[in-house]
């Protein structure tokens, strides 16, 4: 053989020995590894129970805690005079319940109590607030309502209507129990307007002047035994208990003054054994007149 053909054999022979022995090598380290995985002690599936048992106890523990029941207690707040108008606890109680029924208001973490409190609020106009409440522990959510002050009781072709001091109607009398223990001056309209829950049935001016002669003459230990506003008139017509007459004011003046110049007149005529067969009218200032 020449020279370069020899050394091109030699050369090959080397280089597949080489890649040989590397093949060797290799095949040699995966089937170690291979056995040395086998070796391994491998963990019992049994082993890990305890944890995975751990865990979805906590998970169901945190599922439960987080769940809120749909009958909500409902808890009025407030002066306890004002809870006489409210409604029977149980239809805010139905009310709650309904807001609490969808999915969303039925977890912790998703519950809009704001939005509960706000629909509340509007549905009942009675309410002057209303806030929720959610339990730490447990799952029956607390619904506080705080009535709005009543003002007077109106009577109209619609039925009797509790009035704020605003003039709206805030409730019906027919859902009112206990509409007979308000202390309230009870008014008679006559003008025959219609009435709706939740409107003005008044001019908030009105209410408060009824309030201020109400309290005038109760302060005296006068009983106001009717208010009555006849109609197309700016007046308010009074009956006192045990008079034969009734007494005329001017919704435009002034409240206190017009029943202080009855009371003054009153106090005349008693002492004078004078008794008004039909009115006394205390409508023009620092003036009075009867009939």
């Amino acid at each position: 053989m020449q020279p370069a053909q020899r050394s091109s054999a030699v050369f090959s022979y080397h280089a597949n020995r080489s890649m040989r022995e590397n093949g060797l090598t290799r095949d040699a380290e995966a089937v170690q590894q291979e056995e040395s995985a086998r070796r391994r002690p491998k963990s019992p599936w049994r082993t890990r129970l305890p944890m995975l048992a751990v865990l979805l106890a906590f998970a169901l523990v945190a599922f439960v805690g987080l769940q809120l029941s749909s009958r909500a207690k409902v808890v009025p707040v407030g002066a306890d005079k004002s809870h006489a108008f409210l409604r029977d606890v149980r239809v805010y109680e139905a009310a709650a319940q309904k807001a609490f029924t969808p999915a969303l208001n039925s977890n912790k973490l998703t519950v809009d109590t704001a939005k509960i409190a706000a629909d509340l609020q509007k549905q009942f106009p009675e309410l002057k607030a209303v806030s929720v409440s959610l339990p730490v522990f447990g799952s029956q959510p607390t619904v506080y309502i705080q009535p709005t002050a009543p003002a007077m009781i109106l009577a109209s072709q619609d039925g009797l209507f509790v009035l704020d001091s605003n003039g709206r109607a805030l409730i019906s009398g027919n859902d009112v129990a206990k509409i007979g223990e308000l202390d309230l001056p009870k008014v008679t309209d006559q003008s025959n307007l219609a009435i709706q829950v939740g409107q003005i049935a008044l001019p908030s001016s009105t209410v408060a002047f009824i309030t201020e002669v109400f309290g005038q003459l109760k302060a005296k230990g006068l009983t106001v035994t009717s208010f009555v506003l006849p109609s197309g008139t700016e007046e308010l017509r009074t009956t006192i208990q045990g008079a034969g007459y009734y007494v005329k004011y001017n919704l435009h003046g002034d409240a206190r003054e017009e029943a202080g110049t009855y009371l003054a007149v009153k106090a005349r005529l008693d002492a004078s054994h004078t008794a008004p067969h039909e009115y006394v009218d205390v409508r023009v200032e620092n003036r009075a007149y009867y009939k």
